[in-house]
């Protein structure tokens, strides 16, 4: 953040205060392409939390790649998510592909679009998570507020529900 308030200072005091709704625009755009890409690297995963209280290890498991050469080379292996997970101290050239990770059908950019059209990205995605944990929908990350309507899409009873 420091570095952002230092450059934004630098262009305001350069070009002038006409300069402010190009950098408004752009803080907006960026964090939209981070929100937007953090949703589709983790969706429908989960890390359970174990009886100590803490969350399992990261695992390959936990993040979707997408292995796509042209997405790799220009996103600096940002695909091969499940590897920066699992070994976060391993530089980026060195990333690998796991093949137990979770795998996007399509590169980044594709799947950017897809994810800002809700009904299309359930239809890509939501059989990919399900798939994924061997068609228990229990297991996938689901919104609380969505929940027994996936429930009840997939077949399944809420163990959270029956326990009480």
């Amino acid at each position: 953040w420091a570095l952002s308030a230092v450059l934004f200072t630098a262009l305001i005091a350069g070009f002038g205060p006409r300069v402010i709704p190009f950098l408004a625009v752009q803080a907006v755009f960026g964090l939209s392409l981070l929100e937007v890409v953090n949703y589709l690297e983790h969706y429908g995963l989960v890390r359970r939390r174990e009886a100590s209280g803490r969350y399992e290890r990261v695992a390959p498991r936990h993040s979707w790649n997408s292995n796509h050469v042209a997405s790799n080379l220009l996103l600096y292996h940002l695909e091969r998510h499940s590897d920066h997970h699992a070994n976060p101290t391993r530089r980026y050239q060195a990333l690998r592909h796991f093949d137990e990770a979770p795998q996007l059908p399509c590169g980044y950019g594709t799947m950017m679009v897809l994810a800002y059209l809700t009904p299309i990205w359930r239809r890509v995605m939501d059989p990919r998570v399900l798939a994924h944990y061997g068609g228990d929908v229990t297991l996938a990350n689901l919104h609380p507020r969505t929940r027994e309507r996936y429930l009840a899409r997939y077949g399944a009873t809420d163990p959270q529900s029956a326990v009480a």
